[in-house]
């Protein structure tokens, strides 16, 4: 079996070391003296980030001997996309140009999500139609937003649009929640620093609020206005899968909508899994939302799932249902048939 994973990362160099000075300093979440928990942590986890600047032989390798036909890249942790566009438009160009360069070196094993400046709507619009047209990218990686304002915003107007009109998917990524919220939620005096940054983090906190994002979207009507916008998330849908019917019971009684929340879900999310192999994730998301709307990730190089192809293969679902998960969604959603797929 043939696989396309969609959320898999990479980082050019040369645009790290632009951005550098205008990162913002990571939040220590260190407070207590005697709890040493993270820096041992790291400290056991060091990760060679080789793999996640370069798009060569490693990358390759590893594509190989998990049968992953193509890797669709968006920028890392470290992408440009939410500093200030007076540096931003600038570096997420960078960033497409080196990306579409890495690309090129192998077109029939690699596409790419877009960085945007999304604090200029505009300018970010108007570099996902280059992104789009010109290094023939398949569509944005939307981390987080952008001082606060959610996507739901009208802020955001023009990339929405834009995405519509392009008829190409914003694949959102998670990122870290802001220090108030972690303290008030995540924080406690039974559990060590590491606990309560995982707590917040990967462990729960990311996936929560990309998914309350999620949900913004459609209350605030976004796909009522533009009912051809597609939306990917990882991580079996960031939460949000689980309760669609609650939501209808609920959510769907205050609200004014041309379709009901999780029809509106049904038919404007795609779902793909993060490298998250759990049996229960994929029965549930195949349930709510079929496999027609599933497609594969492995959120490469930050995860490494060996036999990555065993998990649809050995799975109960359908060869036809695995096939669609593997890679047909994928082609079709992301006009890969351009790329002779």
């Amino acid at each position: 079996m043939k696989l396309i994973t969609l959320e898999e990362h990479w980082e050019s160099q040369r645009v790290n070391a632009a951005a550098q000075p205008y990162m913002p300093k990571p939040v220590n979440p260190h407070k207590n003296p005697a709890d040493h928990s993270i820096e041992q942590f790291v400290a056991k986890t060091q990760r060679d980030n080789t793999e996640l600047v370069s798009a060569g032989e490693k990358r390759l390798a590893f594509m190989d001997a998990n049968d992953i036909q193509m890797q669709i890249m968006g920028y890392g942790d470290d992408t440009p996309q939410n500093l200030d566009p007076k540096v931003a438009v600038e570096l997420c160009q960078m960033a497409n140009d080196d990306l579409a360069t890495a690309i090129n070196a192998h077109p029939n094993r690699f596409g790419g999500w877009a960085a945007l400046p999304v604090g200029d709507p505009d300018a970010a619009a108007q570099e996902l139609d280059r992104a789009v047209n010109e290094l023939g990218l398949q569509g944005a990686m939307i981390h987080g937003y952008y001082q606060d304002r959610m996507f739901d915003d009208s802020f955001y107007e023009p990339i929405l649009a834009k995405a519509e009109a392009l008829d190409v998917p914003l694949y959102f990524h998670p990122v870290f929640i802001p220090a108030e919220i972690s303290a008030h939620y995540y924080e406690g005096k039974g559990w060590s620093e590491l606990t309560a940054f995982t707590f917040a983090g990967a462990g729960w906190g990311w996936h929560e609020d990309l998914g309350v994002q999620m949900i913004r979207l459609i209350l605030a009507g976004v796909f009522d206005q533009h009912p051809k916008l597609h939306i990917i998330t990882g991580h079996w849908g960031e939460m949000v899968p689980g309760f669609l019917e609650r939501m209808d019971q609920t959510l769907g009684l205050t609200v004014n909508l041309q379709r009901s929340i999780s029809q509106t879900y049904r038919e404007n999310f795609y779902i793909t899994p993060s490298g998250m192999f759990f049996p229960a994730q994929l029965q549930l998301t195949h349930t709510e939302v079929g496999a027609d709307h599933l497609m594969y990730s492995l959120d490469y190089p930050y995860n490494h799932p060996a036999d990555a192809a065993k998990f649809l293969t050995e799975s109960d679902l359908s060869q036809a249902d695995q096939d669609k998960i593997a890679c047909q969604n994928a082609i079709t959603l992301l006009h890969l048939d351009k790329k002779g797929l």
